[in-house]
């Protein structure tokens, strides 16, 4: 049985519902959105979801991505570039910035989660 590369991560890339933080970035390569979203208890990452519109490299990247940070405190989220999370990737594109926009939008989701904790 043959996976198509559209469905190819989406055991891994699923959207969640109770989440307390969301980012969001474009990309520039394919003009479509790159979400990640979080949920966060006691400063780790017990659950990773999320939505990537565009190419099979962007969704290669948040599957990894969100493969990457469940489990992890928030504190070992921060530092983390594009760098770290290429290792994690079947193929690299050094044409594309997926990569780079996938660690933004983490970087977007996890300054919404202190928002709203702040609130």
């Amino acid at each position: 049985m043959s996976t198509s590369k559209k469905e190819a991560f989406a055991e891994i890339i699923r959207p969640l519902e109770n989440y307390n933080g969301e980012g969001v970035h474009g990309c520039t390569t394919c003009k479509k959105a790159i979400t990640v979203q979080l949920r966060i208890v006691d400063e780790v990452v017990v659950e990773a979801g999320g939505i990537a519109e565009g190419c099979y490299y962007s969704r290669q990247c948040l599957a990894a991505l969100l493969t990457m940070i469940k489990g992890k405190s928030i504190y070992d989220l921060y530092p983390l570039t594009n760098e770290d999370l290429r290792p994690n990737l079947q193929t690299v594109k050094d044409d594309y910035d997926c990569d780079v926009f996938t660690i933004g939008a983490l970087k977007i989701a996890l300054k919404d989660w202190e928002k709203r904790m702040a609130a």
